[in-house]
């Protein structure tokens, strides 16, 4: 058995493959990762049992301008799914999925695992169909949000799994937000969204008790850096990229989390993000937008709060602030973590009888 996971992006954004990797290696099965770098232009290169593919595909570009980019990753990955000759794969993603899905329906048949962790271009009949068609034929398919069961067919073969990665560090303890005073607000990821940010932005604009920081990659269309020094609002700060390992250490400087995806698609409206995870790891509330499946998990589970950012003003934040009980939001990040977990648990057997097949 040797089995091939193919991402399509940088390892750095997809913390979940860690989760094949240690049962592959716990039970000493082959496997190779195959990545896509849409940063640099050049050569795939591989290193030990990684992959790289080197072509140039800028976030914020047209969907047009991406079907270049997209054949030729298509074209490279299933050069080295018939170099490598790998008997099982995992596909991290619908879209190389649909890539190379007449490769997979004519020589993997319930020998891959299809996993889905955003929505793409499901709204296309075509896109659902090859999807559909993908999910019948997996060993299992996996979802990270089951938001996205209003937009994928049903089936008994889809199963959670939460982006949460397989070896996280937990604070054991949540800080007492309602004495400090200045609170920071951060936003911890590829940084999207330009007109929701500005509304939120606005919102604290040069207000010396709330801070926000912007630490990641910015999207093309995105430079809220920008607009801050236009309209002269000195309160935000931003920074570069990050590791994964390193966000312990940055979550240590953010009082609440900025979850903010606006409600106007499928996109935004279906998905749990990291951040959600970051805030019951780390014990930090999430701010989410109203009409979200993201929104509803915030409130249902108590942790953090849902805003509406046509009506949104610093007394939705003042208000929760006083009413803030480190002790219950600690407890509440614990329980949400144990249905995480449960869920985990059986992802893991799946996986296994994977292997197993």
């Amino acid at each position: 058995m040797k089995v091939g996971l193919i991402g399509f992006s940088n390892r750095n954004y997809i913390p979940y493959i860690e989760y094949y990797e240690d049962v592959f290696k716990n039970k000493d099965i082959k496997y190779e990762c195959i990545f896509w770098d849409r940063f640099t232009n050049c050569n795939t290169e591989k290193n030990n049992n990684e992959y790289t593919v080197h072509i140039t595909c800028e976030p914020g570009i047209s969907k047009i301008r991406k079907l270049i980019p997209m054949y030729k990753f298509k074209k490279e990955i299933e050069r080295i799914i018939k170099e490598e000759q790998y008997t099982h794969l995992v596909i991290l993603t619908t879209v190389p999925g649909f890539l190379i899905s007449k490769s997979l329906l004519r020589y993997f048949r319930n020998k891959f695992i299809l996993d889905i962790r955003d929505y793409s271009y499901e709204k296309y009949g075509w896109y659902r169909k090859i999807v559909g068609e993908l999910i019948d034929n997996s060993f299992f398919t996996v979802i990270s949000s089951k938001g996205f069961l209003k937009f994928l067919p049903k089936s008994n073969k889809i199963i959670p799994c939460h982006n949460i990665g397989s070896r996280f560090q937990i604070f054991d303890e949540a800080n007492d937000l309602a004495k400090k005073k200045k609170i920071t607000i951060g936003f911890v990821g590829g940084v999207r969204y330009f007109d929701k940010n500005c509304k939120l932005i606005n919102t604290f604009a040069n207000n010396k008790k709330y801070h926000l920081i912007y630490i990641g990659r910015k999207n093309l269309d995105c430079d809220l850096e920008g607009y801050c020094k236009r309209n002269n609002i000195k309160n935000v700060v931003f920074k570069g990229e990050f590791k994964n390992e390193d966000k312990p250490e940055i979550y240590k400087e953010i009082d609440f989390i900025n979850a903010i995806y606006g409600n106007e698609s499928l996109e935004v409206t279906t998905a749990l993000p990291n951040r959600l995870y970051d805030g019951i790891l780390f014990k930090k509330p999430i701010i989410a937008s109203e009409g979200t499946y993201l929104g509803e998990v915030v409130k249902k589970y108590g942790l953090g709060l849902t805003i509406n950012l046509e009506t949104v003003d610093i007394n939705i934040f003042e208000n929760y602030l006083n009413y803030y009980e480190g002790r219950k939001f600690y407890e509440n990040c614990q329980k949400y973590l144990e249905i995480i977990k449960k869920d985990q648990i059986e992802f893991l057997k799946n996986i296994t009888c994977f292997v197993k097949c």
